[in-house]
Order: C-alpha cells, then sequence, then structure tokens
C-alpha cells in the first residue's frame, strides 16, 4: 500500500506537468500525411529528460519517421510490460469545421481540444507519467516496463509498429496500447479484442459504346450495373458482427456521349475476431456469384490485389493473460466503476505486435473514438489523469 501511495502521490504532484505536456504534444503538428514526427518525439525526449528517465533509443526505418523506446528496469527479474502509443495524427482537414485552431490545444468545459488530443496523445502522455511514477519505485518492480512511442499508425504503420516487429524491436510478454476506448462516453470499455479489416474492390464491365444508341443496341451501363450492386451489397451482405460499408469509393464512365465500359466500387469490412480472411473472401465470392446467377447481364469481379486491397486481422487478448486483473483492479481504484470487457471496432497497431506473439490490448485509453478524425477533436482532462493512475497501478500490479 505505501508503494501504491507513492506512485499515486506522484501523479497527483504532477497532475499541472502532465497537463501541459499533452498541450504541448497536441500543439506539435505530427500529421500523416505528410509523415515526420521528429519534432514531437524530440518534445517526447525532452520531457523524459525533466522527469529523469533517461534518453529513449531512436529507432526509425526512414529519418523523419522516429520511434521511440525508454526501458525501465526493475530490481529483480520477472515479465516486461510495454506501453504503446503513436504519436501521429490524421491531417486536420477542413479547418473552417474547428471551433478552435486545431494546434491550439484549448481548455473548456473541463476538455482538451485540439488535433491528436484524444487519438492519442493524451494516452501517449498519460502513459509518460504512469512510467515516471513507477520510477519511484522502480526497485520493487520484478521485469521491465518498455515504453514505446511509435510513428506512422495513421498511415498503415509501415515505418512505425509494423517494421518495429518485422526487425525484433518489441520483446515483452504483454503490449497495452492507451488508444481512445470509448464509444459514447469516456473509459467506457476495456477493449481486449479488436475488429480486423477487410478491403476490396468490386469491378463490373458493360458495353463501351455511343450513347446514343445504347437502347437500340441493349447497350449494358458498366455504372448503373455497380451501382446496383453497392445498394445489394450494402443490405444483402452478412458476416455476424461485421459492419458493412459498401462504396467508400466508386470510379467509372468516360464521359458524356459514352456508354461507360467499366465501372467499380470499394468495399471495407470490419471484421470480428475469429474472422479469416478466406473465409471472407470465400463469402464475398459466393455472395457475387449469386448476383451473377441474379443478373445473367452482370459482369463483374472481386478484385483482391494489395494494394489497395488491405487484410488486417482481428486480435483476441486471453483472457486468463495477468494483465487482466491488473487492469480490472487498477480501474477499480481509480474510477467509480470498473468497464466491461469490450470489442475495439477500429484497427490499431495490437496486429503487428501480436503476429510476433506478444499478446495486446488494443484500446484502453482516455477520450471518444468517434471524435477522432474529426474537427473540435477533445479528451476529458479527467480522462488523462485517471488513465496516468491506472497504467501506473496496472504496472505495479503486474510487474510485482
Amino acid at each position: 500500500m505505501k508503494t501504491e501511495q507513492k506512485i499515486l502521490d506522484f501523479i497527483d504532484a504532477h497532475e499541472d506537468a502532465l497537463l501541459q505536456f499533452t498541450r504541448d504534444l497536441v500543439a506539435t503538428p505530427s500529421a500523416t500525411p505528410p509523415g515526420d514526427e521528429r519534432a514531437v518525439a524530440a518534445r517526447i525526449q525532452q520531457e523524459f529528460k525533466t522527469l529523469e528517465l533517461g534518453e529513449a533509443q531512436v529507432i526509425a526505418a526512414e529519418p523523419e519517421r522516429p520511434c521511440l523506446l525508454l526501458k525501465l528496469k526493475g530490481g529483480r527479474p520477472g515479465p516486461t510490460l510495454i506501453f504503446n502509443g503513436h504519436i501521429d495524427t490524421k491531417p486536420a482537414g477542413d479547418l473552417a469545421a474547428w471551433k478552435h485552431d486545431p494546434l491550439d490545444p484549448v481548455i473548456e468545459d473541463g476538455k482538451l481540444y485540439g488535433l491528436g488530443s484524444t487519438d492519442m496523445k493524451s494516452g501517449v502522455a498519460a502513459m509518460v507519467y504512469a512510467t515516471a511514477a513507477l520510477a519511484q519505485v522502480s526497485d520493487e518492480l520484478a521485469g521491465q516496463l518498455h515504453l514505446l512511442p511509435v510513428a506512422d499508425e495513421e498511415g498503415g504503420s509501415m515505418l512505425g509498429a509494423r517494421f518495429l516487429a518485422a526487425n525484433g524491436y518489441v520483446r515483452g510478454d504483454a503490449i497495452l496500447i492507451s488508444e481512445p476506448s470509448g464509444i459514447r462516453r469516456e473509459m467506457e470499455f476495456i477493449h481486449l479484442d479488436s475488429r480486423g479489416i477487410c478491403c476490396f474492390r468490386i469491378r463490373v464491365h458493360g458495353d463501351q459504346m455511343h450513347s446514343s444508341l445504347s437502347d437500340e443496341f441493349n447497350a449494358v451501363n458498366a455504372c448503373v450495373k455497380a451501382g446496383e450492386l453497392v445498394y445489394r451489397f450494402s443490405r444483402e451482405f452478412a458476416h455476424e458482427g461485421t459492419t458493412v460499408n459498401a462504396g467508400v469509393t466508386m470510379r467509372g464512365g468516360v464521359y458524356f456521349g459514352v456508354v461507360p465500359g467499366l465501372a467499380e466500387f470499394g468495399c471495407d469490412l470490419r471484421v470480428p475476431p475469429g474472422s479469416t480472411e478466406q473465409e471472407i473472401r470465400v463469402e464475398v465470392e459466393a455472395w457475387l456469384e449469386q448476383q451473377r446467377q441474379r443478373d445473367p447481364e452482370l459482369r463483374a469481379e472481386v478484385v483482391w490485389e494489395t494494394p489497395p486491397s488491405i487484410w488486417i486481422d482481428p486480435v483476441n487478448f486471453p483472457r486468463d493473460h495477468a494483465l487482466v486483473p491488473a487492469l480490472q483492479n487498477a480501474s477499480a481504484k481509480v474510477l467509480p466503476e470498473v468497464p466491461p470487457i469490450g470489442c475495439y471496432p477500429a484497427a490499431t497497431d495490437a496486429p503487428w505486435f501480436a503476429a510476433t506473439g506478444i499478446p495486446t490490448v488494443p484500446s484502453f485509453g482516455p477520450g471518444i473514438i468517434m471524435l477522432a478524425h474529426s474537427p473540435n477533436e477533445c479528451v476529458e482532462v479527467s480522462s488523462i489523469f485517471a488513465c496516468a493512475r491506472i497504467y501506473a497501478l496496472a504496472a505495479l500490479e503486474y510487474l510485482t
């Protein structure tokens, strides 16, 4: 209990510094595209120095895309827990839609506004201060705590988590990612699982010809056929637990005066844990074959090439892993009630880490995912403080 109290006292005493650090991260541009995290990584390194944590190792697939790895060693052997979060953001988009400058971290009504405030600079900041709190009692820890802020998550992770995992830089017994875990309210779930992604295109062929004679020669309009397929796919394709987004991209036709001979549309499926790429491919191909039987004029095929097609595995975190009760017990000490276990609807860097054999919690952090990637993104200040406490207490339990 004395150790716990020492950790909590440290965070209590550093709330103002944690909030200012979060604001500084939000104020430091790191949008993907174009993709350059050097300034925000430097600001994190500066905070490490201020908190007497030492200097993190810089690992970069490209100079402008740095990832950081800071190691806090305990007083005796034990497991390795990794705190992870990405330090890039999406672009701000339409600036006129923001009520504040997206790089001006305004605090209003208990919320911090700004680009990346929810996704996910507040989570990274909370992990930095949780690590600093644990450093006060490091001799009592068994094992190690690694802090891993990474680049390029918003661009597909090829220069971030995927690069690190593929090249052996990530080694541990569990990873916790501080992605925003709220759907309708903050701190709503402990997301032990996350859905996977399946993206593909359906290409439709027609009869390209002069449009003045399309009725006389019964020409097949590829765009019309594609439109009919988009409508039907969005309403008919079903895979339990899957969110179906049909027509996320569309293109076709040449110009006025020409019957379209080619059209295609993209589909974005969010598939639940347990789904496999082969299973989804078989189901999509079977659905399209049904449409061909339904419409003898339909000439269409599924395009699975990569890119632009994408498959990202869903993630399952083992329920019997020691980090699960550690997170629940820590939450019980900080929050009014322990969040239930949930499945994250979006994708995180978890699949790349899980592919190396490291169990990874894809999302438990401050913020609401609905506010990410949108104007007026914000996070509740109280959630930042709560997460710093939960991360520190959970790590303490897991590493002792």
